[in-house]
């Protein structure tokens, strides 16, 4: 009997080994912001040999994206197949109903205690008296004629005289708590489950994987989510001698840094992180408990008083120096000097930030940074880009293994961390145009192809899985080439630049064949987008049509614009809302949220028929909207989140409303933070002039390739999780929202 059972469990075994080996490998590459559109007319064209060698060896479809077809939502559902109100990332941005402030929906930021927190001092003084109590008492043990009383009192002294000034030193120089993150995501991804069953995976570069998450046989580099040092999604600064220089539009806070003088020796620095551990988080400490916004508030002033008083910064800036004459300008920091002439970059500088001795020691704080030099007359024009993290310094990890970072720069160098890695804010606030991100875009593409193709040949992995970002981003900042009917659109302009949408699309093809190469004839080769575009003519004001027909009241007129530099430095955004008598609000790229009783902290919109009633008011008032410009209307549909988000969702994150905007349509840019223009319709005259984060999903198509025959022509994002389970031989949790394709 016994060895009957020994036999057929050695035949499943065995059984189970062929049939994983009978299994391919899944690799996946995927292009944030494909558009389903240009994808079929320049296939159609013979623009896209390798894209249409695909769709000829297997299958190929417009892929329906999530509601909102938003990047991080939806490949969050394509990670976890759940739908977005399951997920948690339904938006860029969410709100904390308890005081209407907006944060990053992606990750939310942490601290956490350092060892022994305040103790820190003490106890590790206490660690180092006594360690070298125990060594003076070893070391005696070679006196032997000294009596036990000296040996115990003379290494009692010495430990003493070792621990209390150790004690003093680390209080001083060790943090109390350090920064952290969470991913705000739910939901198992299918490399998780992947490698929890045995399989190996390469995951680079998927966005709202940061912080970087734990992979049993699994390798992850994240990607959208991963700040820069500021912690920011990126900020970018110009350095200009023009005195009188403005930056417009800048509710994305690119730092403006005047320099004062233009020729010869200038001295100015690199903006560096917020001082965090010793003086943002000991301000926070210094309130626990107290509960009267006056005096908590009095009491940070305080606080900062004292630490300003103490010469505690509250930013770690470096300097840099300039000399510029009129031919060139050498800058020198941390250490690095490199000479540049006009329109040329310079290489990685690798910066160190001090904070002090001890910290500088253990656990080093370091950039890196490239600068362009736009123009030296009539006034020095400088760009720096976003301080990204150093591969070596990952404080909160955005690779896994944490160290995996590093292991990447050693074989391949430097390159971009942060999770927004195109600068797209530079050229829509007027600094450096089409050409700065075109060259930013080239030099960052070569770099993850690099990493690609490196990857990719060592064979090593059941599952591959990297996306690409640059479809997207030149789809913000090139539409305006596209279409004729944007304001922005200029022929002549047109004639020179558009062209670079279709050269994009092609780097695109050229991956694609370079991977489906790569990948080997027997493997399951995945090409897909998140979402599609749409110009951007016009931005929708939905606070203020609240405001007009009765939903939202202000205190007064609206004040300054609102831009993400008052969101996260100062807080101070919906101040001038009278919540006492606000019935909805709207936040974020078409959220709409209701005041509600109970749930918000001045709501005034009971649950029941008055939440129903108010929710329908508001969207059939929507629907209803005609752009007196146009004679269109702006919004196609309006949807409950019930409707949106089948299963359970948490009602207090979760947006009451979304709006779906037509095409040429998006929310405006103030409605993203809250703000409250003077009218409900206007045009967009930004650079960034093609858009999807508001509209119908189903005007937006992404796009989906697969080298093998599906079961239906209008696959969606939903379906691309229980998919991969399948062809790597896995069960799909049950509880998904979408269904396999083959």
């Amino acid at each position: 009997m016994i060895r009957k059972l020994i036999g057929v469990l050695l035949v499943l075994f065995a059984a189970s080994v062929l049939f994983a080996q009978d299994k391919p490998k899944v690799v996946i590459i995927g292009f944030d912001g494909a558009d389903a559109g240009l994808v079929q007319d320049w296939m159609d064209a013979g623009r896209l040999p390798n894209l249409s060698a695909l769709r000829d060896e297997g299958t190929y479809a417009p892929l329906l994206p999530t509601n909102p077809p938003q990047t991080p939502v939806s490949w969050s559902t394509f990670a976890t197949g759940l739908n977005p109100g399951r997920t948690e990332i339904f938006d860029f941005l969410k709100r904390d109903p308890g005081d209407y402030t907006p944060s990053f929906a992606l990750n939310e930021e942490r601290r956490k205690k350092l060892m022994f927190g305040e103790n820190n001092g003490p106890v590790l003084g206490a660690i180092i008296a006594g360690l070298v109590f125990v060594l003076i008492m070893l070391l005696s043990l070679l006196l032997k004629k000294m009596k036990w009383k000296y040996r115990v009192a003379a290494a009692l002294v010495l430990g003493l005289a070792a621990g209390i000034p150790a004690s003093s030193y680390l209080a001083e120089y060790l943090p109390v708590e350090v920064p952290d993150a969470v991913n705000n995501r739910n939901g198992a991804t299918f490399w998780q489950l992947a490698t929890d069953a045995g399989l190996k995976a390469h995951v680079i570069r998927v966005p709202a994987t940061f912080p970087a998450e734990p992979m049993d046989g699994g390798t992850m580099l994240s990607g959208l989510g991963v700040p820069d040092m500021r912690g920011r999604i990126g900020t970018p600064s110009y350095y200009t001698s023009d005195p009188s220089y403005r930056i417009d539009n800048n509710e994305f806070s690119l730092e403006l840094v005047k320099l004062p003088a233009k020729r010869g020796s200038i001295k100015t620095r690199l903006i560096g992180p917020s001082n965090k551990p010793f003086y943002e988080y000991a301000v926070n400490r210094a309130v626990v408990g107290i509960e009267d916004r006056k005096e908590r508030n009095k009491r940070k002033r305080q606080v900062r008083q004292e630490l300003d008083d103490a010469g505690v910064p509250r930013r770690i800036d470096v300097p840099m120096e300039l000399s510029a004459s009129d031919t060139d300008l050498t800058l020198t920091l941390s250490g690095q000097t490199r000479t540049l002439t006009v329109d040329e970059w310079s290489e990685w500088y690798e910066v160190d930030f001090p904070v002090n001795p001890v910290v500088d020691k253990i656990a080093p704080l370091k950039g890196i940074v490239r600068f362009k030099l736009l123009a030296l007359s009539p006034e020095i024009q400088l760009y720096a880009s976003p301080v990204n993290f150093h591969p070596d310094c990952h404080p909160v990890a955005f690779a896994w293994p944490p160290e995996y970072s590093e292991e990447i720069a050693d074989r391949f160098g430097l390159y971009k961390t942060i999770g927004w890695a195109l600068d797209t804010w530079s050229p829509t606030s007027g600094v450096g145009g089409d050409t700065l991100f075109l060259e930013d875009m080239d030099s960052t593409v070569a770099k993850y192809e690099e990493i690609m193709e490196g990857l990719m040949g060592d064979d090593d992995a059941d599952l591959y899985v990297q996306i690409f970002y640059f479809t997207d981003r030149i789809g913000h900042i090139f539409w305006r080439h596209m279409d004729p009917g944007h304001p922005l659109y200029d022929a002549e302009e047109a004639a020179r630049m558009a062209p670079h949408m279709l050269k994009a699309y092609q780097r695109m093809d050229d991956l694609v064949g370079k991977a489906r190469k790569l990948a080997g004839e027997d493997a399951v080769f995945m090409v897909l987008s998140d979402h599609g575009f749409s110009s951007f003519r016009r931005g929708v004001n939905y606070n203020t049509w609240l405001v007009r027909n009765g939903y939202m009241t202000l205190k007064g007129q609206d004040e300054d614009p609102a831009t993400l530099e008052k969101l996260f430095d100062q807080g101070d955004l919906f101040t001038n809302v009278d919540w006492q008598n606000t019935k909805a609000y709207a936040l974020g790229l078409g959220s709409i949220y209701i005041n509600l009783v109970g749930r918000e902290r001045y709501g005034t919109v009971m649950a029941g028929p008055e939440y129903n009633r108010v929710r329908e008011e508001i969207r059939d008032g929507l629907k209803s909207l005609v752009d007196p410009a146009t004679g269109v209307s702006p919004v196609t549909d309006v949807w409950f989140r019930e409707d949106m988000y089948p299963g359970e969702i948490n009602t207090d994150l979760v947006p009451d409303i979304r709006v779906g905007n037509n095409l040429n349509y998006r929310v405006s840019w103030q409605t993203t933070l809250g703000g409250v223009p003077p009218d409900i319709v206007e045009d967009n005259t930004r650079i960034w002039s093609g858009d999807h984060c508001s509209n119908d999903p189903t005007l937006v198509k992404g796009i989906f390739f697969i080298n093998r025959e599906i079961n239906t022509e209008e696959p969606g994002m939903l379906d691309v999780m229980p998919t991969v389970m399948k062809l790597l031989g896995l069960n799909p949790p049950e509880d998904l929202d979408g269904k396999p394709l083959l």
